[in-house]
């Protein structure tokens, strides 16, 4: 039996919500948190076709997991008053408006040079630089052998530095 997620999401994002925000959170991450749970249960879920008793525990899992990830993240936040002496420092360490505008042109000609590059080696750049992806799996995913893709981002950033002066 293959999962109706239409179906599923309109009989329990009510109650996935009201499960997370009991657990602490606002309506709003609630909401989100119980999205980012159906998004993932979609993109991930279980390798066989299960119960819809087991696919609601499965859901509620999830949705929980996040809950406790978001939580985590959340109590590493500091949010000082912006009276005090530490907020007022780092207030004074926030770029200029000419910092600003140098970093937005260095990103509008880091993505010159990316669109110029030829689509594998954009492909193999950006999983390894955005995605974090090692060499050898990103080699796996491109169809290439470990040293080329190596050439190939190695020669992106080369490409980046000498037109954009580096990331």
């Amino acid at each position: 039996m293959a999962w109706d997620f239409q179906s599923l999401f309109q009989r329990h994002a009510p109650g996935i919500a009201r499960s997370l925000r009991r657990r602490g959170l606002d309506a709003e991450a609630a909401a989100d948190l119980t999205q980012d749970a159906f998004a993932r249960v979609i993109a991930h879920g279980p390798a066989q076709d299960v119960s819809d008793c087991l696919s609601r525990a499965y859901l509620y899992r999830v949705a929980r997991n996040l809950g406790i990830n978001h939580a985590k993240r959340q109590a590493l936040v500091l949010s000082l008053p912006l009276e005090r002496p530490e907020a007022q420092r780092a207030l004074a360490c926030a770029p200029d408006g000419e910092a600003i505008l140098a970093s937005r042109e260095q990103l509008r000609l880091v993505a010159e040079v990316l669109a110029g590059l030829p689509e594998r080696q954009r492909r193999a750049f950006l999983l390894h630089r955005i995605e974090g992806l090692p060499i050898a799996r990103i080699a796996d995913q491109i169809g290439l052998s470990p040293t080329r893709t190596w050439e190939l981002v190695r020669d992106s950033y080369r490409r980046i530095v000498l037109r954009a002066g580096g990331l």
